[in-house]
């Protein structure tokens, strides 16, 4: 299973060890899922005003995603993401461009006003975007539930 990664999953596991998207991060590190990013998300991650949102400094949120075990692929090119600017809210285009040239099978977010509507659910199908709840609940079934 090979997951693109948002920067809101990103920083959720930075804040918080016990939670949901902690977790996956934990799937990773096992290699139960390919956790995949890019380097457009992790500038989004590490923009100047996120040290002092998140309480953390710099250089902690650069050593969490560097031990994370994400693969980070190179920026999204304009051309790379103009495709799914129609689509999309135009800031998240890159997400799924990003999702697509790395061949993902799903994409993660926490952003329920733009990213984990229904029919942007629809629209990108067989790219399954999901929250990290409906990830872990999948993840479950597929690698646990083997007979």
């Amino acid at each position: 299973m090979r997951v693109f990664f948002d920067a809101s999953v990103i920083i959720a596991a930075l804040l918080s060890k016990t939670g949901g998207s902690s977790l996956l991060f934990q799937y990773i590190q096992r290699k139960t899922i390919t956790g995949i990013t890019s380097q457009t998300v992790i500038e989004e991650v590490l923009e100047e005003d996120k040290p002092e949102k998140l309480n953390k400094s710099s250089s902690e949120t650069e050593e969490f995603i560097a031990q994370s075990g994400l693969v980070v692929c190179e920026h999204m090119r304009e051309e790379e993401v103009v495709l799914y600017k129609d689509k999309v809210n135009i800031e998240d285009a890159h997400l799924f461009a990003g999702a697509y040239l790395t061949n993902c099978t799903h994409l993660v977010s926490l952003d329920k006003k733009h990213v984990l509507k229904a029919d942007i659910q629809k629209l990108f199908l067989p790219l399954r975007v999901v929250s990290p709840k409906q990830l872990l609940e999948e993840i479950v079934k597929t690698v646990y539930n083997k007979v």
